[in-house]
């Protein structure tokens, strides 16, 4: 069976990550006694391992699963179904993934329509359109936000370049005092745009630990068959 890729969206615990879970999470709290004496405890989610068939991949696949989830997959009328128009918050890695390939071949593949299938509703192909629509919409912004951070990026350029000018024609006439340099206004960062960024700036740290510790394992191992071969 395919490995699946796996889409993680915040910090999650990675059998979450290789199941459907629904939004689950670990609780903890305390275990009271009769006579009130409190304990530590935690309270996993009822996962149980299980093998769903999808129409559109044709394919099984075998994952943990809850029971919430075994209950909304027959509220959908199937697992297709759950899968496609389930919001993106309440699937993580394997579910998102699944989500994904399933789209991409309805989209690839226009011929496929619902009586093609036995379990597969009508809606997850207008979910297709209103999906395709959102990440236009969201392109499209994307690529205004660009064009503005270029026409500041000349506008930067246009005023540095005025300033050497001026610079340049003081220290000519001699004067004492010149020109200030151009100082650009900074937009204050929200909290979180700055929670973002050290999100970001700590998962570049730790796929560099990582890439270094690859490195270093295969230089050890390349050694390490040099020696032998040399022996």
């Amino acid at each position: 069976m395919e490995r699946l890729a796996t889409f993680s969206r915040g910090n999650k615990a990675k059998r979450m990550l290789r199941g459907l879970y629904h939004g689950k999470l670990i609780k903890y709290g305390n275990q009271i006694s009769h006579s009130d004496r409190k304990t530590r405890r935690r309270w996993l989610p009822n996962a149980v391992t299980k093998e769903l068939y999808s129409e559109i991949l044709d394919e099984r696949i075998r994952m943990r699963v809850v029971t919430n989830v075994l209950r909304s997959i027959d509220k959908f009328m199937g697992f297709d179904n759950y899968i496609i128009m389930t919001h993106p918050r309440y699937l993580e890695g394997v579910g998102m993934s699944l989500k994904m390939r399933m789209l991409d071949k309805l989209r690839s593949e226009p011929e496929l329509k619902p009586d093609d299938f036995l379990n597969v509703s009508p809606e997850c192909w207008e979910y297709l359109k209103e999906f395709d629509h959102k990440q236009a919409q969201l392109e499209a912004k994307a690529e205004e936000k660009r064009l503005k951070e270029q026409e500041k990026q000349l506008e930067r350029e246009q005023q540095m370049a005025q300033w050497r000018e001026e610079i340049a024609r003081a220290m000519e006439s001699g004067e004492e005092e010149l020109p200030p340099r151009p100082v650009e206004k900074k937009k204050r960062k929200t909290a979180k745009e700055i929670h973002i960024e050290k999100r970001l700036a700590a998962r570049e740290r730790r796929q560099n630990r990582k890439d270094n510790v690859t490195r270093i394992m295969a230089e050890k191992h390349q050694l390490k068959h040099q020696g032998a071969a040399s022996s």
